[in-house]
């Protein structure tokens, strides 16, 4: 079976800004520094990429100014040289360019086109999209998608192939719709490895391969990726070679996961540190950044998993006065935000 690229993932940015904490922890000591330093860092990007693309239709202008017979002179070749770096400038800037929930919910264009012969396109294979394309819709796909694709995710632990083509055959028009199912579930599967879910993310990437085997097969077929759902699954069913190679590619898919996880989770560490230093203190005049680093390993990774009961377990877990000294810190710091309907906390007794 013919591999997939996911190098363009590689860069995706995780999301800063969920809508999943918990109330007690709060959301914006936590992220607002990361989202803003992300926002200011695109906003200068955008700035430097329209310097340039103007600096280049300025070039391109002067360029056709020169007749041919001139291009080899020096001032031409000059200009000639310009424009290409311009050019390869931008095109490294747009293969760096990092993914987000902000940039991946832009709608870039809205057009209605209507088919003037009457006669409905003939259906065919699924396209390998580029640059913004892959992105388009995303997050209305997801919006609207959310338990399917967690259905399917779920399916993960299912056995019977059978079972889980039936399920395919169902829902095969939405989950094998564009390459979006195919992100959600990469990106299900980098947040479970970073947060230790390593089963949890190994059940996660069986589902997302059988979706990428299925676009594949749409691709060398030349027909949509729904028609490959029957004849994919009987071959994985009927032939061993072909469930071989199939696992194959499910473990080299968890390698790259389990190599692209810790890179990320330092890249996302390196971040917060370089924007430690302009990070307002908390309400307590503590600083949430040092407060976290401060905590036991165990109330670390509950924080950083957003995982409430794991938090209450690892507070239980210390000691009566040291539990009460990390969560002072914790609401003074503003990391933990004491219900107030509870009265007032008992370590602050």
């Amino acid at each position: 079976m013919s591999g997939f690229d996911y190098s363009k993932w590689d860069k995706i940015e995780l999301s800063d800004d969920e809508d999943d904490l918990h109330p007690n922890i709060d959301k914006d000591s936590w992220f607002r520094l990361k989202h803003r330093n992300r926002v200011e860092k695109e906003e200068d990007d955008g700035k430097k990429t329209d310097k340039l693309e103007k600096r280049l239709a300025t070039l391109r202008k002067e360029y056709d100014t020169f007749p041919e017979s001139a291009k080899g002179h020096m001032k031409a070749q000059k200009v000639d040289k310009e424009i290409k770096e311009i050019e390869a400038e931008l095109e490294k800037m747009e293969k760096q360019r990092k993914w987000n929930a902000d940039n991946m919910c832009k709608t870039s264009e809205s057009r209605t086109e209507v088919n003037s012969s009457g006669a409905s396109p003939a259906p065919g294979p699924e396209p390998r999209l580029q640059g913004e394309a892959v992105a388009d819709g995303y997050c209305e796909f997801v919006e609207e998608n959310e338990e399917l694709l967690e259905k399917w995710i779920a399916m993960g632990d299912e056995d019977d192939l059978e079972k889980v083509c039936e399920f395919m055959k169902v829902h095969g028009g939405t989950l094998l719709q564009g390459e979006h199912a195919e992100s959600y579930l990469l990106l299900d599967c980098l947040e479970k490895e970073m947060n230790g879910m390593h089963k949890e993310m190994k059940r996660s990437a069986r589902q997302s391969q059988l979706l990428t085997q299925l676009r594949e097969f749409s691709r060398a077929s030349g027909r949509p990726a729904r028609d490959g759902v029957v004849p994919v699954f009987q071959r994985l069913l009927d032939h061993e070679g072909t469930k071989e190679a199939f696992d194959d590619s499910v473990a080299d898919f968890v390698r790259r996961i389990e190599k692209r996880a810790p890179e990320k989770k330092k890249e996302m560490d390196k971040e917060m540190e370089e924007a430690e230093k302009d990070n307002p203190a908390g309400p307590g005049g503590l600083d949430p950044m040092e407060v976290f680093r401060s905590l036991p390993g165990e109330m670390q990774a509950a924080f950083q998993a957003k995982d409430i009961q794991r938090l209450n377990a690892a507070v239980e877990a210390l000691p009566p006065e040291e539990a009460k000294y990390h969560l002072k810190r914790c609401e003074d710091s503003g990391l933990w935000v004491p219900n107030p309907e509870a009265g007032p906390p008992p370590y602050r007794g």
